[in-house]
């Protein structure tokens, strides 16, 4: 089968590796698109550290060629979308239903090998089906939807409670559709480039502000009522951001700390936190329920994920794809990379 190696920081090349057969509990799926997102850009650029030559990739969607023994609940033929976050299903936080805390955990294309092969073998415990006819760049979405989904099963957010979301990538204007559907009102789309700021009113905004005229913290405030947002959802990984969404938050609320940054945050203002008491939520990754949940929530068309695919790659272009995603980030949501 032919699949994508990282073979070094930057470094993509495609190649040729045996076929995979499913184990005891595992289905063998035939890869047919990944998408790439900030966390694939860390490990390609090699601010994330992996072991090399590493095949990348997370979000992704096949087709079950083979099950193997003891798989009751997927059939050859099926489509699936997967949980990529491998836990053990058997330490004190899996047990607990934080799987996605688990001791030993291990992300597809980081720990061990991911998704941009031809062919692919995942627990069935792990896969999902998803609609024949959902087209399958589409249904690679449905997994950053689930790390939103669980997200904002942690901050709860109110019918009509204000929010807002710093940060308009693809999972950005995510958390707006989400946030619209939990009942906020006002939800405020916060960015920097025009054509995301037009796109996050088809996603549910009430109220879009460019950081890039004028001073977003005063225009949130203002927006939300004078003292800031019940809610802020931080979703481009910044330290400077980070302080941005924290002044935005109004006394009693809750900032989340959606966007991933390997940088330390200096400067924190404790004793103002207290005083507003605040907050600070930083979700990880998601949980079988909520991915479960989310997978209905996209077949339900409750969200509509198709204005995210902002580009398709073949696979022979993979390096093409992951270069797009690197160095074009103000141009491009969601690439797809097709097998």
């Amino acid at each position: 089968m032919r699949q994508v190696e990282l073979q070094g920081p930057k470094q993509i090349k495609v190649t040729e590796a045996p076929d995979p057969k499913p184990s005891v509990g595992d289905v063998l799926v035939e890869v047919k698109a990944t998408a790439l997102c900030g966390t694939d850009v860390h490990i390609y650029a090699g601010d994330t550290p992996v072991a090399y030559p590493r095949v990348p990739g997370h979000e992704a969607t096949g087709i079950v060629k083979e099950i193997g023994p003891g798989v009751t609940s997927l059939s050859p033929g099926d489509h699936v979308v997967f949980n990529p976050n491998l836990n053990c299903g058997s330490c004190e936080r899996c047990i607990l239903g934080k799987e996605n805390l688990c001791q030993s955990i291990q992300l597809l294309g980081r720990e061990v090998d991911g998704t941009m092969s031809q062919y692919l073998t995942m627990p069935e415990t792990h896969s999902f089906r998803i609609p024949d006819d959902m087209p399958f760049g589409y249904g690679a979405l449905i997994q950053p939807l689930s790390t939103a989904v669980h997200a904002q099963s942690l901050v709860e957010i109110r019918p009509s409670e204000s929010a807002v979301v710093l940060g308009l990538g693809g999972t950005g204007l995510m958390h707006l559709r989400l946030s619209k559907l939990a009942g906020a009102y006002p939800v405020i789309a916060v960015g920097r480039s025009q054509w995301k700021l037009d796109l996050a009113e088809q996603f549910g905004a009430d109220i879009v502000i460019s950081a890039r005229d004028k001073d977003p913290i005063e225009e949130v405030r203002k927006a939300a009522g004078g003292d800031g947002a019940n809610v802020v959802i931080e979703a481009v990984g910044t330290p400077a951001t980070m302080h941005q969404a924290l002044a935005m938050t109004k006394p009693g609320g809750r900032m989340m700390g959606f966007g991933i940054s390997p940088q330390p945050m200096d400067g924190l203002q404790l004793l103002q936190m207290y005083l507003n008491q605040l907050t600070m939520i930083f979700p990880r990754a998601t949980t079988r329920a909520n991915f479960y949940r989310t997978v209905n929530l996209v077949t339900s068309k409750q969200i509509d994920l198709e204005p995210l695919l902002t580009r398709e790659y073949d696979m022979s272009d993979a390096a093409d794809a992951f270069r797009a995603t690197d160095e074009e980030q103000s141009q491009v949501l969601r690439v797809v990379v097709r097998h």
